[in-house]
């Protein structure tokens, strides 16, 4: 089974999540940073469906946007499905603590969608991972919110940061829940190119 970095040695990450950025290179891949902007609304309730079509989107902009590429071009987005709605990046500390005490105890589906332009071909899915927190007392969720580290994440925490000590445990691909369903990516390619 040949790994991602034989397949994808070099592409363009439409995206400026230094989260993705830093799996990737992880995983040998050298990658080159060009964040695309298009519209982030939706009005599907599927969070699967939502998270693929932000991905393919991002990713309709980003051709739109550079016509003459050579690189494979991924694109991503994240949303988390809790008790029945979608929730995305906080818009400031409060909304941020609020998100993180309500997961307190709970589990939470988190939802990474991706859109790749690979050999002239648009490749898209979407990954589930299930994360438990653990249960968060107030000196554990100030301590927390004082890093910062919640700005701009889906659900207020980073997975691959200090955000990974208030996570109790991951059902699924971690690279689901840091923002690239890895193993998704590797296995559908795996099926589109093999001869």
């Amino acid at each position: 089974m040949p790994e991602l970095s034989h397949m994808l040695p070099r592409l363009i990450l439409a995206s400026q999540s230094v989260a993705r950025k830093a799996l990737l290179q992880e995983l040998g891949i050298e990658v080159a940073t060009c964040p695309t902007h298009s519209d982030e609304t939706f009005d599907m309730s599927d969070p699967a469906d939502v998270v693929a079509m932000l991905a393919r989107r991002k990713l309709q902009a980003y051709r739109k946007e550079h016509p003459s590429y050579t690189l494979p071009v991924l694109c991503c987005d994240t949303l988390i499905w809790f008790e029945g709605k979608l929730i995305g990046k906080p818009v400031d500390q409060m909304d941020a603590k609020n998100q993180l005490q309500s997961f307190s105890g709970k589990a939470q589906h988190v939802y990474s969608g991706w859109a790749l332009w690979y050999e002239n071909q648009e490749f898209c899915d979407a990954d589930r991972a299930l994360v438990w927190f653990k249960d968060l007392d107030e000196p554990v969720l100030e301590a927390y919110l004082e890093t910062r580290e919640w700005e701009g994440a889906a659900g207020s925490y980073r997975i691959q940061g200090l955000g990974k000590h208030l996570v109790d445990r991951i059902d699924g691909d971690r690279g689901t829940v840091i923002g690239l369903p890895v193993e998704q990516l590797k296995r559908i390619l795996e099926e589109k190119t093999s001869p």
